[in-house]
């Protein structure tokens, strides 16, 4: 039993997941076909070097071989996920935007205001967009600092919140979607938000184009719930790096309301989704401990 062990099985779950899913469904479905060969070509030809370096050159570079693996199964698991979030956004459930608003109001919060002001101070905007895009760019930043120090356990707990979370996400924002504070307020959203919305309301019609990979979900923010992981992951490494890193993902939760991604209260539903990944993770890390053990204790005796 270990980490990799699990995610490859997850991986192999949710995939079966998906072709079940999309097999008996009645969904019409488009894809840009040159588009799927190229991923399923990069992700062979990845899987080619990972395998090489894992039988033959492991104990020459580990650190390779871990910086191999982690970039493979979160390559994976996101365009898994991505898939599995577009089929939870055909569920068709109820929009929750009233409830979401209603819970801004008991904050104090009016999101609308906080947008309008933002495009009002247009250096601001463009600071806290870029921050906003940050989320993207961690991800590689995480994976290639812990292959450079050799640290598997940990990049590997990094990969496992990261997947648990985002699960998690994928699946109450299915069962909660809302369309948004730009719908709701009826201010004029970003190209990437009207491309999101459109893709959004495409899938309720039982539409899966696949040639069109916006995110469509809102309740609870991924940024935020990503943040929280990034900072959580950092937390005992170089005081100055960790410090760094707090102020950026502290910042790049603070930018999902001024760009007008989220609701304050999709912030807050983030909080939750963070701590049960976390919770779920370490109830996972225990069992491999455990298991790691039992099997000393018998080779001792």
């Amino acid at each position: 039993m270990s980490y990799t062990k699990i995610q490859w099985g997850a991986a192999f779950v949710l995939l079966f997941i998906n072709i079940f899913w999309i097999s008996f469904s009645p969904l019409k479905i488009y894809y840009d076909r040159e588009a799927f060969l190229g991923v399923s070509i990069g992700i062979s030809i990845l899987f080619f070097f990972y395998m090489f370096y894992k039988v033959f050159l492991f104990r020459q570079a580990p650190r390779t071989v871990l910086f191999l693996e982690s970039l493979l199964l979160m390559l994976i698991f996101i365009l898994l996920l991505l898939v599995f979030c577009f089929l939870m956004a055909t569920l068709k459930y109820p929009f929750v935007d009233s409830t979401l608003v209603f819970i801004d109001s008991i904050f104090g919060i009016n999101s609308s205001a906080v947008v309008l002001w933002f495009r009002t101070h247009e250096l601001l905007n463009y600071i806290f967009s870029s921050i906003y895009k940050t989320y993207f760019y961690q991800i590689p930043l995480i994976i290639v600092y812990f292959s450079i120090r050799g640290d598997a356990l940990a990049l590997q707990r990094f990969v496992m919140q990261f997947i648990i979370a985002l699960i998690l996400t994928i699946i109450i924002s299915g069962f909660l979607p809302a369309l948004g504070p730009y719908v709701w307020y009826n201010y004029q959203p970003s190209p990437t938000l009207a491309a999101a919305l459109a893709q959004l309301l495409e899938l309720r019609e039982g539409i899966l184009d696949f040639s069109h990979k916006n995110g469509v979900v809102s309740l609870p923010s991924f940024h935020t719930v990503a943040a929280f992981l990034y900072m959580y992951t950092f937390r005992n490494e170089n005081k100055v790096l960790f410090v760094s890193i707090v102020i950026l993902n502290t910042l790049m939760v603070f930018s999902c309301i001024p760009i007008g991604e989220h609701y304050f209260a999709d912030i807050l539903g983030a909080i939750p989704t963070f701590l049960v990944a976390i919770w779920i993770d370490f109830l996972i890390y225990k069992h491999i401990v455990h298991v790691w053990t039992c099997r000393a204790s018998q080779e001792i005796f």
